[in-house]
């Protein structure tokens, strides 16, 4: 919500509307089958590209709660597992 404000090319792109919390909430309520195929699609590429196995990790300032073990270390045969089984879910 605050980058519609800060950033200008999406200030533009946007006519000057800053979406708030709801809009946002109820825009992925409503789209939540087209966004699970894009976040899909987007798991996949960086899989192709080999991305999930780097070194370079980006880094955005959130905070979580650290309670990974190594059973839950995600590779790329585990993601690839994970992703079958949602296509299986969603068809």
């Amino acid at each position: 919500m605050m980058e519609c404000t800060r950033n200008i090319e999406l200030f533009y792109l946007l006519g000057k509307l800053t979406p708030d919390f709801r809009t946002i909430a109820d825009f992925t309520k409503v789209n939540a089958k087209a966004l699970k195929k894009v976040f899909n699609a987007f798991v996949k590429l960086c899989v192709e590209l080999g991305l999930y196995q780097r070194e370079l990790l980006p880094i955005d300032g959130s905070k979580f709660r650290a309670v990974n073990s190594k059973d839950n270390t995600y590779n790329a045969q585990i993601l690839e597992k994970k992703l079958k089984r949602i296509d299986e879910k969603s068809n």
